[in-house]
């Protein structure tokens, strides 16, 4: 972290002053605009003119076609740039894609969450290789019909993670969050049907009091699940206070962070100065290349 503080000084300090002059200059506008369309409004509504008032929609619909329109090219533009520049910090050979996505058969393969959603959108796409593990990890919007609430609900919306290990690893494990475990009862039921269950006696009782551990029946898990990996994960959940679900599916590991709002998304009425929300996104990037460097040892 304190070397990403002197980069972010140095660097990437820089580049976001480019953007605030930009923020600014949009502002300008588009308050100039509004505050001209104010005064035009406030003359035409003296004068008792009901056609002409009633008019007045549509220069005030334009100005919020050209608001939205300006403020989604300012953000197009701002996050790729600042995440390429951070992922230049953390290792050039990864690679970005900013409306890409991980394919939703991925995300079915971890078995996770116990549907097949109907609304699924992935952006910020990130992918990369260390040693000889590949990662991909990317933005998610996943939503599927309640039959209770009769209406489209929100089952996952955060960063999700995909790696291949190359290990011996055969079977199916998922850690979910206990506090959590009545919405996953389709999951768990799927273990118990064929001779699965809870795993217990991990040898880390922060981590068991925090997360509930489902694997296949005869799935050697003691390798793969060593104290290092259980620590760094409740570690991560503990300090971030997030939700935070994993999978192992044979030689594929899965973690999905449920994620409140998009990160490195651009404001427009405060400043993007901020040290913290960059140094936040830096620390989710590296708790996934940590985990990868892992596997790459054991590997």
């Amino acid at each position: 972290m304190e070397n990403f503080r002197r980069y972010y000084n140095d660097h990437l300090h820089g580049r976001l002053v480019q953007y605030e002059r930009k923020r600014y200059r949009l502002l300008l506008v588009v308050l100039s605009l509004a505050a001209l369309l104010a005064l035009v409004s406030v003359v035409v509504v003296s004068l008792g003119v009901f056609v002409l008032s009633f008019f007045l929609l549509i220069p005030w619909y334009a100005w919020l076609v050209y608001y939205r329109r300006r403020v989604k090219e300012f953000r197009e533009d701002f996050k790729p740039a600042i995440v390429s520049e951070i992922l230049e910090f953390i290792d050039p050979t990864l690679r970005y894609y900013p409306h890409d996505g991980i394919p939703k058969d991925t995300f079915l393969r971890a078995g996770i969450f116990p549907i097949d959603p109907s609304y699924y959108v992935g952006e910020d796409y990130i992918m990369g290789n260390i040693g000889d593990v590949f990662f991909e990890l990317c933005e998610l919007h996943v939503k599927h019909p309640s039959v209770l609430r009769g209406k489209m609900v929100k089952w996952f919306e955060g960063i999700f993670f995909h790696a291949n290990f190359h290990n011996n690893f055969q079977g199916h494990i998922v850690m979910i969050p206990r506090a959590e475990w009545q919405s996953f009862i389709p999951m768990i039921k799927g273990f118990t049907k064929y001779g699965g269950g809870e795993l217990k006696g991990l040898g880390d009782a922060s981590f068991q009091e925090e997360f509930a551990v489902y694997a296949q029946k005869g799935a050697q898990y003691r390798d793969l699940l060593t104290p290092a990996l259980l620590r760094t994960i409740n570690d991560y959940h503990l300090q971030s206070q997030k939700k935070v679900y994993v999978a192992f599916v044979d030689t594929h590991f899965f973690i999905a962070i449920d994620e409140p709002y998009e990160l490195l998304e651009a404001h427009i009425f405060v400043s993007n100065l901020d040290f913290q929300t960059m140094a936040h996104f830096y620390e989710e990037l590296l708790l996934f290349t940590r985990i990868v460097e892992d596997f790459n040892v054991r590997a």
